[in-house]
């Protein structure tokens, strides 16, 4: 029974060294999915603000 934990333990550590190492390189792409997110959040919010003040200004023009 010994012989199995101490397998099965080793083989943990093994797969999580594994996943450390190789984590990186995936992170990467992840942060650019967020980082090209969050710039497109942001330019619909300015989209959004700039054509709510210029729809407000054209209601306020006479004719």
């Amino acid at each position: 029974m010994f012989t199995l934990a101490q397998s099965l333990f080793t083989e943990v550590r093994r797969r999580a060294r594994l996943v450390r190492s190789t984590a990186d390189a995936g992170l990467q792409t992840v942060e650019w999915i967020f980082l090209v997110v969050g710039i497109l959040v942001i330019a619909g919010i300015v989209i959004a603000a700039v054509t709510a003040f210029v729809q407000a200004q054209v209601g306020k023009l006479p004719g």
